[in-house]
């Protein structure tokens, strides 16, 4: 079932060595890392080899092996596999090519590099050059790279790629299902230049099962073929796969079928539809119950975008960012009790009333229930921006008042950064959430970020402690920024005159229509909040006179010339 989880592990040996040569240009490197880097990341692999004879050649390929193995694990846990590699030897290349334009020597820093990742149940390749990646499988041998070389003659080659060549690279990308006996091998040429492809075979064959014995015997084959080259190996058997990726997850789930319409009484997959929820054009929300008499949520794609790339991979995204998100304030993603059939996903089924169904019942809140469930979901909002996620449409329906407070839910609407950044073949559904609430600068063009959650928050905390939007109704008309130009803020304490001061400027600056002039963090916001900022306080402390003159000086100017007239007409009528 889809809910069980498995460990990666493999058998590993590897080998780099001179040989003939008085230096070893060749550098291997390999990290087998326990969880959660395991599953996050998996286990990686990879074989350079120096161009060139001089001192620069161990330096370039000792720099891509050391700069990949440190820089692919440090890149964010939310980038996919391809993204992560690729950003970091794009970085390494950028590096190479650098220091060989400022080598006093004019060495060029340039080295071929082949890497492999076994994560999940996926085997990522990158290659780059004339060192290759093998594949042993079922009795066969499949080279899976293939060598970036120019024939000049019956003789001699040249190489035609190289981390370091040029300032941008051009990596090869492959990805493959892997199995549980396949053997990995990654060669430098003094290795696989020396040993035929059928004696290769016959070698892999014999030693298959021992990946040390495999080594040692390739080696000393290809030194007694005469190989006067380095040479470096590395093998790695399949013993055990590790559960899909989220990635992984993402593709499996877009490749099942629609739903029907489901009845009252009927059952899913062993989930029991006993309520319908919720029904729009995009999708079905159903209360249901496992086999273990679970109350669970369900949600269904509708069939009016069983053809639309971009639709499906939106909805498979709400159940991938549900699952990533670890937070009391956020609903939990349930994984089903049999392996699905069809399309859709499951969230804990949380009792209580949304956030807008106890606003429409007790009216406005007082500050402190207000205040302190913002400061629950801040709580919720964190750990979605912890994974770059946006949600993107936070609003009172959205949020489920429960025993433990407040919780955030409907993942349709969000951002992912690491979704967005990698291209598709078609153009991505883009949601901008409900208008009353989202930021302006998701409709006047301006850049989003965790400040754009910032100012839904706050338009929510205004609305809880006043009843009313900060704009006015005319905030979710406003579509351009000469629109939003022309809206002025209403200070909470109009509607809500118990809304202390120190309160209403620490609202006014996180719904501030220019995100830049928000708060830098969503903590500074919270501080600000829970209690007076000494700047403000004092502000509010000011009389009138000193906080505000333009306003007192006119309106004193008008009362004493209303008192003069009055007085005038007095004395005329007498």
């Amino acid at each position: 079932m889809d809910h069980l989880k498995s460990k990666l592990s493999i058998d590993f040996a590897q080998r780099s060595d001179a040989g003939e040569k008085a230096e070893n240009q060749d550098t291997l490197g390999a990290r087998l890392p326990d969880d959660p880097l395991l599953t996050n990341k998996g286990i990686a692999m990879a074989v350079a080899d120096g161009v060139s004879s001089s001192e620069a050649a161990r330096e370039a390929s000792q720099t891509a092996i050391t700069g990949f193995l440190t820089d692919y694990y440090a890149t964010p846990d939310t980038w996919s596999t391809r993204k992560s590699a690729q950003r970091v030897l794009q970085s390494l290349n950028r590096s190479l090519w650098g220091l060989s334009r400022n080598s006093v020597y004019d060495e060029g820093l340039l080295t071929t590099f082949s890497a492999l990742i076994l994560k999940g149940n996926n085997a990522y390749l990158f290659h780059v050059g004339d060192t290759r990646i093998y594949l042993w499988r079922d009795g066969q041998l499949e080279q899976l790279t293939r060598d970036h070389c120019q024939r000049l003659n019956k003789h001699d080659t040249y190489l035609s790629r190289a981390l370091g060549a040029d300032v941008s690279v051009d990596v090869d990308f492959h990805t493959l299902e892997a199995h549980v006996g396949d053997v990995f091998i990654l060669t430098s040429d003094g290795i696989h230049d020396h040993i035929n492809a059928d004696a290769f075979r016959v070698l892999i064959k014999t030693h298959c099962e021992n990946p040390q014995h495999l080594v040692d015997k390739a080696f000393r084959a290809a030194l007694e073929n005469g190989s006067d080259d380095n040479l470096s190996i590395q093998v790695a058997k399949v013993r055990q796969l590790g559960s899909a990726s989220q990635d992984d997850a993402m593709q499996v789930l877009a490749h099942l079928p629609f739903p029907p319409l489901l009845e009252v009484g009927q059952t899913l997959d062993g989930l029991r539809v006993e309520k319908h929820l919720h029904e729009s054009n995009r999708s079905q929300v159903y209360l249901v119950r496992d086999p273990e008499e679970r109350a669970l949520i369900m949600k269904t794609p509708s069939v009016l975008y069983n053809d639309d790339p971009a639709y499906i991979e939106r909805f498979v995204m709400e159940a991938w960012i549900g699952a990533r998100i670890q937070s009391p304030q956020v609903a939990r993603v349930v994984q089903p009790p049999q392996t699905r059939s069809c399309l859709y996903y499951l969230t804990e089924y949380i009792p209580g009333p949304t956030l807008g169904q106890m606003m429409a019942e007790r009216g406005p809140l007082n500050i402190s229930d207000a205040v302190e469930i913002t400061g629950q979901l801040l709580r919720g909002i964190r750990a979605l921006h912890r994974k770059e996620t946006l949600h993107q449409d936070l609003k009172p329906d959205n949020i489920v008042l429960s025993s433990n407070g407040p919780v955030i839910v409907d993942f349709g609407s969000c951002w992912v950064a690491s979704v967005e950044e990698l291209e598709a073949p078609f153009a991505r559904d883009r949601i901008l959430g409900t208008l009353d609430y989202s930021a302006p600068e998701y409709r006047f063009g301006g850049e989003t970020g965790p400040h754009s959650d910032q100012f839904s928050l706050a338009v929510l905390l205004y609305e809880m402690l006043t009843g009313h939007k900060p704009y006015g109704a005319a905030y979710g008309k406003a579509m351009d920024w000469r629109e939003f130009q022309k809206l002025k803020y209403i200070p909470a304490s109009q509607h809500n005159p118990l809304v202390p001061y120190w309160l209403d400027r620490a609202l006014r600056k996180a719904l501030s229509l220019q995100p830049q002039q928000r708060y830098a963090a969503l903590s500074e916001w919270w501080q600000d909040l829970q209690r007076p900022n000494p700047r403000w306080q004092q502000n509010a402390s000011m009389p009138l006179i000193k906080r505000k003159p333009e306003w007192v000086w006119p309106t004193v100017a008008f009362v004493g010339w209303a008192f003069a007239a009055v007085l005038a007409l007095k004395l005329w009528g007498n």
